[in-house]
């Protein structure tokens, strides 16, 4: 019997990691003669959500097994509720949601859903209602929803990536992590491309391991469990590894985005792509920040480049007022400082208009620029003193930085779901449920 398990919102600030958890769930369950036939799924959710975790990431676990959804949320819910007392996190709000057979078409629906809207949590309980679905709050409901979305985003077509998390042992949580950049670099140039976004080559900037005090020590980002398995032979750590998980995935996708045909769907916490005119010139404010105006000729939308995107507000600050663009981001409510405005994390001209200057006009006797007389009395010349009222400013096409084309941020701004400009054009990919092996060390409780 095919049979999911979706889990959602165990990080802390003190150790616990939802992926962590997994691991040891699916430890546990394959112990008991459970047979994985999937990867553990973990499926990044909305980024724009105000309660979102550290990088707002839920996991399913497709299984067969002989045992019923109740006996297989029994044993899941002891391992979690040990692992929340010992992970705390007051303001978090963990859950687990168990589902047997196939997924509903609706339940699917409401998983892509999740990934770049705000959903209710009342249409999610709906959704276990009517599903059949077993669930266990362990304190809270919200977390809810992230379990229930990760067993609907079944990426069995389409876009998808793989990562593996090596995890690290409980008395380094917290510790500076020992991983040798200079390794993850020369593994990534060797993949030539079906490795990404583990290291940044143009800052020399270590991507693959996170910042906070979780049990993640890094994590390889890939097309295929052949590249990673192949990079992680080359990679130096220089500290114990507890376990070595891969994952299947829907980072790097642009899952998020959703294709919109009006400005006027960028509602607040939704993540679109729209295409409309530039309306308002760009201007730095505060911070650092570029913001400009963007209206398809019904509704209009500030858009935001931030400071941490460095040298992408240079490209931003070149559009002009006419340019046809097309913007990609999550939605940021308004406030009493600031109106909703799309965090901007691609931006793809379409399009540019001709913008002009216009100057005074040079002397028809010895070519000097010339100067305005006074108002209403024409130019003088401050060379020859040469004088006219019948001569005016010349218009001048000025030439454009920026070209038509897709630009990103640099890569060490990227947010788990952004999708590289390298990775356009990946051909679509299909995954059949089958036999997995996704521990490529002794996982957790492993001799």
């Amino acid at each position: 019997m095919l049979v999911h398990v979706g889990i959602d919102d165990f990080d802390s600030h003190t150790g616990g990691c939802t992926t962590h958890l997994a691991v040891k769930i699916a430890w546990e369950l394959t112990g008991r003669k459970a047979r994985l036939v999937d990867y553990p799924n973990l499926v990044r959710l909305n980024p724009a959500v105000p309660w979102k975790t550290r990088g707002n990431g839920a996991v399913a676990l497709r299984l067969e097994t002989e045992r019923s959804a109740r006996e297989l949320l029994d044993i899941v819910e002891v391992i979690a509720e040990d692992y929340a007392r010992e992970f705390d996190n007051p303001k978090h709000q963990p859950a687990i949601v168990v589902l047997e057979g196939e997924i509903p078409e609706y339940l699917k629906r409401v998983g892509t859903r999740a990934v770049g809207d705000l959903i209710p949590l009342q249409v999610v309980e709906r959704v276990i209602e009517k599903s059949g679905a077993l669930a266990k709050s362990v304190k809270g409901k919200r977390g809810l929803v992230g379990a229930t979305a990760a067993i609907g985003v079944d990426l069995l077509e389409g876009d998808f990536t793989y990562e593996a998390i090596l995890y690290r042992v409980r008395d380094n949580i917290g510790k500076p992590r020992l991983v040798d950049a200079e390794s993850v670099k020369d593994a990534e140039l060797r993949s030539k491309g079906a490795l990404f976004l583990n290291y940044d080559h143009d800052t020399g900037r270590l991507l693959a391991t996170p910042r906070g005090p979780d049990p993640v020590l890094m994590g390889v980002r890939g097309e295929s469990p052949e590249h990673i398995v192949a990079a992680l032979r080359s990679i130096r750590v220089f500290e114990e590894v507890e376990a070595v998980v891969l994952f299947r995935t829907n980072q790097h996708t642009d899952q998020h985005l959703q294709e919109v045909e009006s400005v006027c769907e960028a509602y607040p916490y939704r993540c679109v792509r729209v295409r409309g005119f530039v309306t308002r010139a760009p201007r730095r404010i505060q911070g650092g920040h570029v913001v400009f105006g963007v209206s398809d000729g019904h509704c209009s939308i500030d858009v935001a480049a931030y400071e941490p995107t460095k040298e992408f507000r240079d490209v931003v600050s070149e559009l002009a007022v006419g340019d046809e663009v097309e913007v990609m981001g999550c939605v940021r409510p308004g406030s009493t400082t600031h109106p909703p405005t799309l965090n901007l994390e691609k931006l793809l001209v379409v399009r540019l208009t001709e913008v002009y200057r216009f100057e005074n006009p040079l002397c028809p006797r010895c070519g000097a620029r010339m100067t305005s007389a006074g108002y209403g009395k024409g130019f003088k010349c401050p060379k020859c003193g040469y004088r006219s009222t019948e001569l005016g400013k010349v218009k001048i096409r000025v030439e454009r930085s920026i070209a038509p084309g897709l630009y990103q941020p640099p890569k060490h701004a990227f947010k788990h779901l952004m999708k590289p400009i390298e990775r356009f054009g990946v051909p679509p990919k299909k995954f059949i449920y089958q036999p997995v092996d996704p521990f490529i060390k002794p996982p957790l409780g492993a001799p």
